[in-house]
């Protein structure tokens, strides 16, 4: 054998020893060199390495660094290389394609087949724990691929519930985050296969790992799908308190991207089961601002926000924000790109709708929105049971696959057995298919059939209005006759008694009367579309200047400026003379009926023709009355035009009306083909914008011809007057003794009415409403009062309550008129205070007689109080609960007890002490005792001076004196008036 020379001997030692040193550095250089955490995960064993790893990739990808995590993967590569770790190197793939995102790949499933790609290299390598992990792992990863395109396969399927067994064999209590994977699958059983009982046993047994996540949005996420699948099953407060949980949860970490989808979880369970729904508006708010920011589940969501704020505004029952939130979701929803849930969601937006309008009573509208409803239920229920056909059939394949499988490895022992199993199963599997569609067939038919009934139940309700409607009509034209037989003779008796106050009062108010029946009478015509246009071609300019000077007297008498300006002096157009009066008129009359004194009111008319002044086509005529009054809120507007509706309908408003005019004033302009709107802000004023066309394009057809303008008597006119020109009835004298009445009431023909009937019998004393009634009857302490219900600023019962309350007024009797006949608003007025009731109309003798009987009772209490031994009671007694009215003639008998032995005691003295004024004193004394302050002071002290002669206290003269009387001939002239003997005899 040949040998080597030292010097080479000595070379290969040296190239031996440099090898070895440079592949045991490399290795070291490998693990030191990179991050320190990966290479002492690289290190650990079987589980505990693969799980480090991806833990680590996990918190790296919550703060994604594309070069540090590729010097982490690169490590693990070149160990794997080394190490010839083949299992390592399929896991490296599963990291890279799960969390190096950085790469860009062209299409959404080339991820997806990368992992198919993956396991189809572990199905090489032989089958073990570690195998097992991976594959459990990418299995559950390509299901949620699946998942997130919304993909309805058997391989989802078969992702899934290869991932679940194959975790249960490893354990989930050794399965790296346990609660974010059951979270996957129990939110599949619930929005994909709507399996709720199965969904929440999965919820359930994550829960149990929860504490051990330490991912944020994971636990988060957690209690967002656990709470919607407790809402599915009904247990509402149960997802409400994991709700929060999930919001407690974000605000740790101030992630506001995820509380809005968390309200509006919230939101949907108030709204749809709390007593007070309305509740839940704050809730839909937040989401939507999460949702208007971010968008994260496209414009769908967007659109179902609103449609839930649309329900919250029926709640709420303003009309404004029903439509404003309606259109919003529509219109957004039908920007959606994305079709798939289309109907699903327009459905849901007609259900919204549906039920707001209800609740604010718009049967018509909620009528037309629950049609749309149906029909988009019913396309969204046929995509459903194609769905579910497709998802049994799922089902089908999916065990179809576990059986075939199952078969093929125990074929070879009982081949026979597993035929007629699989064929059991088989038609088991069937069955229930065909079971799940023949039960939504069913379901569709009962929906179809509940669609036919709520439109029979809807028809009868059209016809049920049209009945109403023809009902109001008739009893309107019943009214007619006996209105014209008021009108003739009251003309008459006007001729035949001009001075008689009384007559203009009726005959203002007779056209009054009138004029409401007209307005009904012309609605119902509008509504049925029997009113048709009566167009004559005239200077419309001249009509509306003298329609305008019609209300001067008026703005004059309210002291208001009233403002009226023309584009044109004359003007040639087609326009309705009768429709377009009404128009002005009641614009105008709500003009001056919201305005207060020295405000303002302006009209102004604009009209406007095309070039070459040419009638025939294109004229408008555009009337604007604007007013500087109280105005409104913005959510009123949208009602004021409907029928009957009132801004403020409480007792105490400032004015009179019934809601009809400005719905008069929409239909008429509707049927000239016109348009009108109203813009008000609070304590600025309102303006209205009437835009009407007025050529012969639109009205050539209904021009009659021949027919002109004529000017009428403005019957208004005499509505509006004021009463003051009324001839007053004889009254009493102020000075007299005659009984002081206090009439409380705003209408100021029904205040002149009442006086006229008690003027020449009692001093009369008037306010215009129960404020002023009230100081009123402070200061003057009348004898009786009689006031109305509904009022300005304080009402009937208000006023009653306060002054009964009022040591100084409680023992006034109060007689309340009212147009509220109800059992509830008499029981209502008497438990306030008030003596008697009497619902308008009223008849004159009957009020007197009430009223004559109110005083008699006060003239038998003063009889009562009269006789009364006024000295304060032994301390010792028990005495019954006093009334106001002892309580106020004790005070008095206290007041006498430390004052009656100084003879210069006196009214303004004792009225001080009681802490009133001598007028109130006077009055309250004078209605309780019948007496004079001074008769009652006199009264007290001869009382005591009798009792002390009869105890023989002291001679006549002592007596006297100790009683507060200065001279004893006077002592004893009025000794002897009272007891007819003299204080000697007496004594």
């Amino acid at each position: 054998m040949p040998t080597l020379s030292p010097f080479k001997n000595k070379r290969l030692a040296a190239i031996t020893l440099f090898v070895a040193l440079f592949l045991g550095s490399s290795s070291a250089t490998l693990l030191n060199a990179q991050n320190p955490k990966v290479a002492s995960f690289l290190t650990l064993k079987d589980l505990a390495r693969l799980d480090s790893l991806e833990m680590h990739f996990i918190w790296a990808s919550e703060e994604p660094d594309s070069t540090s995590m590729a010097a982490d993967l690169n490590a693990i590569e070149l160990y794997a290389k080394q190490s010839q770790d083949e299992q390592l190197r399929l896991f490296l793939n599963y990291l890279t394609l799960n969390y190096f995102t950085f790469k860009k790949i062209p299409k959404p499933s080339s991820r997806y087949l990368e992992l198919k790609k993956l396991l189809d290299g572990l199905a090489k390598l032989p089958q073990t724990l570690l195998t097992d992990r991976i594959r459990a792992y990418v299995e559950f990863r390509m299901g949620v691929y699946l998942y997130n395109q919304r993909a309805n396969s058997v391989t989802l399927v078969n992702h899934f519930l290869t991932a679940d067994l194959l975790f249960r064999k490893i354990g989930y209590d050794n399965v790296l985050l346990a609660d974010h994977k059951l979270n996957r699958l129990g939110t599949y059983y619930m929005n994909q296969v709507s399996d709720f009982k199965t969904a929440i046993k999965y919820f359930r047994e994550g829960e149990k790992y929860l504490a051990k996540d330490p991912i944020d949005h994971y636990r988060i996420d957690f209690y967002k799908n656990y709470a919607n699948c407790l809402g599915y099953l009904k247990q509402y407060d149960q997802a409400i308190k994991y709700n929060k949980l999930a919001i407690a949860q974000v605000r740790l970490k101030k992630d506001s991207l995820k509380i809005g989808t968390i309200n509006g979880n919230i939101g949907e369970i108030i709204l749809n089961t709390s007593p007070n729904p309305a509740q839940s508006e704050p809730y839909f708010k937040q989401e939507l601002v999460y949702r208007l920011r971010y968008k994260p589940k496209g414009l769908g969501d967007i659109a179902k926000v609103y449609g839930n704020l649309c329900q919250v505004a029926g709640v709420k029952g303003n009309k404004g924000e029903i439509v404003q939130n309606f259109e919003k979701a529509v219109k957004i929803l039908n920007s959606d790109p994305d079709t798939l849930d289309y109907h699903a969601l327009l459905s849901g937006l007609y259900k919204n709708r549906m039920i707001a309008d209800s609740l604010i009573g718009d049967f018509k509208s909620a009528f037309l929105h629950r049609k749309g409803y149906y029909e988009e239920l019913i396309v969204s229920n046929e995509q459903e049971i194609k769905a579910i056909t497709s998802e049994a059939s799922v089902r089908f394949d999916v065990e179809k696959n576990k059986l075939q499988a199952e078969l093929a490895n125990e074929q070879a022992q009982n081949s026979r057995f597993w035929v007629l199993a699989i064929s059991l199963v088989l038609a088991i599997v069937l069955f229930g298919a065909y079971f799940v569609y023949y039960r939504q067939k069913t379901r569709r038919e009962e929906l179809i059939q509940r669609l036919s009934f709520e439109q029979k139940e809807a028809e009868r309700l059209v016809a049920l209005d049209e009945t109403k409607t023809r009902f109001f009509t008739n009893i309107s034209h019943e009214f007619r006759t006996p209105l014209t037989l008021l009108v003739g003779p009251l003309a008459e008796l006007g001729k035949k008694y001009p001075t008689e106050g009384m007559i203009p009062v009726m005959q203002r108010n007779l056209s009054r009367l009138q004029n409401l029946i007209n307005q009904l009478l012309d609605l119902s015509k509008l509504e049925v579309g029997k009113l048709e246009p009566t167009i004559q071609y005239g200077d419309v300019a001249h009509f509306l200047r003298y329609q305008f000077a019609s209300f001067e007297s008026l703005a004059q008498s309210k002291q208001i400026i009233f403002e009226r300006t023309q584009s044109h002096q004359k003007c040639l157009a087609y326009f309705d003379e009768d429709k377009l009066e009404k128009i002005v008129t009641n614009l105008l009359s709500n003009a001056f009926k919201f305005t207060n004194e020295n405000g303002r009111v302006k009209v102004n008319v604009q009209y406007t023709t095309p070039e070459g002044d040419d009638h025939e086509k294109g004229a408008l005529l555009t009337l604007t009355v604007a007013d500087n009054g109280i105005g409104m809120d913005a959510e009123r507007l949208p009602r004021i035009f409907d029928r009957f509706y009132q801004v403020d309908d409480s007792q105490r408003r400032h004015y009179e009306g019934t809601g009809i005019g400005l719905a008069l004033v929409k239909e008429l302009v509707l049927a000239l083909k016109g348009t009108i709107d109203v813009t008000s802000k609070p304590e600025k004023g309102t303006t209205f914008v009437v835009t009407l066309p007025c050529d012969a394009a639109h009205w050539g057809e209904f021009v009659h011809v021949g027919q002109t303008t004529v000017e009428k008597p403005d019957s208004r006119l005499a509505f509006e007057s004021s009463a003051s020109s009324l001839t007053e009835a004889p009254v009493v004298d102020k000075n007299s003794e005659a009984p002081l009445l206090l009439i409380v009431e705003d209408n100021p023909d029904l205040r002149h009415y009442i006086r006229s009937i008690f003027s020449s019998t009692y001093r009369i004393e008037e306010a215009q409403d129960g404020q002023i009634g009230l100081q009123m009857a402070t200061e003057l302490v009348p004898d009786v009062v009689i006031c109305d219900v509904m009022m300005p600023r304080l009402d009937g019962f208000g006023f009653c309550k306060a002054l009964k309350t009022d040591i100084r007024t409680n023992h006034i009797p109060v007689v309340m008129l009212t147009a509220k006949a109800t059992l509830n608003d008499r029981l209502e007025g008497l438990e306030t205070g008030a003596d008697d009731y009497l619902s308008k109309p009223f008849h004159t003798e009957e009020l007197q007689v009430r009223l004559q009987n109110l005083l008699k009772k006060q003239q038998l209490l003063q009889q009562k109080y009269a006789h009364l031994t006024p000295i304060v009671q032994a301390t010792d007694e028990v005495v019954p609960a006093a009334s106001m009215d002892d309580l106020f003639l004790q005070k008095a008998t206290d007041v006498l007890a430390k004052n009656y032995t100084e003879s210069s005691f006196d009214v303004d003295q004792f009225a001080a002490e009681m802490s009133l004024t001598p007028v109130q004193l006077r009055r309250k004394l004078k209605a309780l005792t019948n007496q004079t302050v001074t008769e009652y002071v006199r009264n007290y002290r001869l009382q005591l001076a009798a009792d002390m002669l009869r105890a023989k206290a002291g001679t006549v003269s002592e007596i006297a004196y100790q009683v507060g009387f200065e001279s004893l001939p006077y002592f004893s002239k009025i000794f002897s008036e009272r007891y007819g003997i003299s204080p000697s005899e007496y004594a």
